[in-house]
């Protein structure tokens, strides 16, 4: 994965500029996180590393509830029956996004209850149909997420002095490590030395305190005690490893056409999708497709069996989601 501060350098190095010069690494920071958006948006966007779950709860006699904001559009949603236990159980509400569909479910008045038969997402927000009777049943949302400008750079300060192989926490020394750095990606460098980390990128789940933090994921390198192993925490995109040198390569290609070398900036734009942005080419080529292949989404939403006898639900009689059914 490269940080914010490894996307400059890298773009600065294809693009001959030396990282001291302000102008040229303002004009860097804006193509990097314009190529950011630009790879996200690709395919509408519908892109398997985009997905993502968040939790909430339901609140007795509440219809309406905030979208979170890192999701940029909801797909879909189950809601259990409590708080998430293995015993409970769990309901799929039927998306509706037809404001006309959503009037006809409201006509039916289906007050209160514990069974959710509909939800409808309107603007930043969705709402449940019956209203939930009931404080505290998980609701776990499948949405699709925002992209963030990156804008703060890789932190090193300090060592690593402790992390066990399969556990979480990470103890530093002289580090101030701040509430800040959660969700960002912290490193710990790969050396062939004894009591170096194994250079995989770990999410940060909270920071416990300057020199205590725990990871999403647990470590999967030899086990740090009483070492002093290097690190780097940096703010990473959301985009997979894999593709993430599309950046690179898209914001090198606008400076050169910027610098009116459009055979130089040809190259990159044939690099980073075939030149097809470009308009060198009507399909795309080079490392978008590669990962528009292995990364865009075949079906979007909960699957809906497409004859209406397969279908097990309670519902409005006049609502037909198999309709529009991703297996219709």
């Amino acid at each position: 994965m490269r940080t914010y501060t490894q996307f400059r350098n890298d773009i600065a190095k294809q693009c001959n500029v030396s990282t001291s010069d302000t102008n040229a690494m303002e004009a860097i920071d804006v193509s990097l996180n314009d190529s950011i958006r630009t790879i996200c948006n690709l395919q509408g966007g519908k892109l398997r590393f985009l997905e993502a779950t968040k939790d909430m709860v339901t609140v007795a006699t509440q219809e309406s509830y905030q979208i979170p904001n890192g999701f940029r559009k909801l797909i879909d949603m189950y809601i259990y029956s409590g708080s998430g236990t293995t015993s409970d159980v769990i309901y799929s509400p039927e998306m509706i996004f037809d404001p006309t569909k959503w009037k006809l479910v409201k006509q039916m008045k289906l007050g209160s209850g514990g069974i959710p038969y509909f939800t409808y997402v309107e603007n930043k927000t969705f709402k449940i149909q019956p209203i939930p009777d009931t404080s505290g049943n998980l609701i776990t949302l499948r949405g699709r997420l925002q992209t963030r400008d990156l804008t703060i750079a890789d932190y090193t300060t300090g060592t690593i002095v402790e992390i066990a192989n399969g556990a979480t926490a990470v103890v530093g020394d002289s580090t101030v490590w701040t509430t800040n750095m959660v969700g960002r990606y912290i490193q710990i460098t790969e050396t062939t030395a004894a009591l170096g980390g194994d250079g995989f990128w770990y999410e940060i789940a909270s920071v416990e305190s300057n020199t205590e933090l725990t990871l999403v994921k647990p470590y999967e390198g030899v086990s740090i005690a009483a070492g002093a192993a290097a690190y780097t925490i940096g703010q990473c995109s959301v985009i997979p490893e894999a593709y993430d040198v599309g950046v690179v390569q898209r914001s090198a290609a606008i400076y050169w056409d910027n610098q009116n070398d459009l055979q130089r900036g040809k190259t990159y734009w044939m690099k980073y999708d075939g030149g097809k942005e470009a308009g060198y080419s009507n399909d795309y080529g080079g490392l978008m497709l590669e990962m528009l292949t292995n990364e865009g989404e075949t079906e979007e939403g909960a699957y809906i069996p497409p004859f209406a006898n397969n279908s097990n639900f309670q519902q409005a009689p006049y609502y037909f989601p198999w309709s529009q059914a991703s297996g219709f």
